[in-house]
């Protein structure tokens, strides 16, 4: 089967949020009782059939509305045809690490200062500002960058029975950066 003209062929295991492995156990995790898409529906993906960008044989984590029950980009049981943009946010490295494609970049979030010692739990990160994680074509990876309110985007994906998160942005949402 071939993919029509900008889009790429992957296939998904629908199944993949459904079990978590915690030390040498592997639980089911209910995930499909769970209201939030971004943590319920896969986002990992194997490539079939690629293009420049994104090489076939790799795994892939998109936006998770690709591979929703009722997705348009279905062809059968586990193989969709994905458009390639922004919405394909990284490659999954061997060791689970991503890195980001088609414009987006990891970033760290940076914790509000207080006058007072909070709890960890009552702390609470910017929403337009942290670390750039990953380097852009104009600016290094470390820097401390700038972005559009509330624009990050937590990627909640599984990999070897893991759950995993990263945060990211796309680039044109970066607003500045100090030197």
């Amino acid at each position: 089967m071939n993919p029509i003209k900008g889009s790429i062929l992957v296939r998904v295991d629908l199944a993949q949020k459904q079990q978590a492995k915690m030390g040498d156990a592997l639980l089911k995790t209910g995930k499909n009782y769970n209201d939030n898409f971004r943590e319920r529906n896969p986002v990992v993906a194997y490539v079939e059939q690629g293009c420049k960008e994104i090489p076939t044989g790799c795994h892939i984590v998109c936006n998770y509305s690709h591979f929703d029950l009722e997705s348009p980009l279905q062809l059968t049981d586990e193989l969709y045809a994905i458009p390639i943009d922004s919405e394909i946010y990284a490659i999954v490295n061997s060791d689970g690490s991503l890195t980001p494609i088609m414009g987006n970049v990891l970033v760290k979030r940076i914790t509000i200062e207080t006058k007072i010692e909070l709890p960890e739990e009552l702390k609470k990160p910017y929403t337009n500002r942290g670390i750039l994680l990953t380097d852009t074509e104009t600016i290094p990876k470390g820097k401390f960058i700038y972005w559009l309110k509330y624009s990050d985007y937590e990627i909640c994906y599984t990999w070897e029975g893991q759950e995993r998160r990263a945060l990211k942005i796309h680039q044109s949402e970066i607003t500045g950066y100090l030197k």
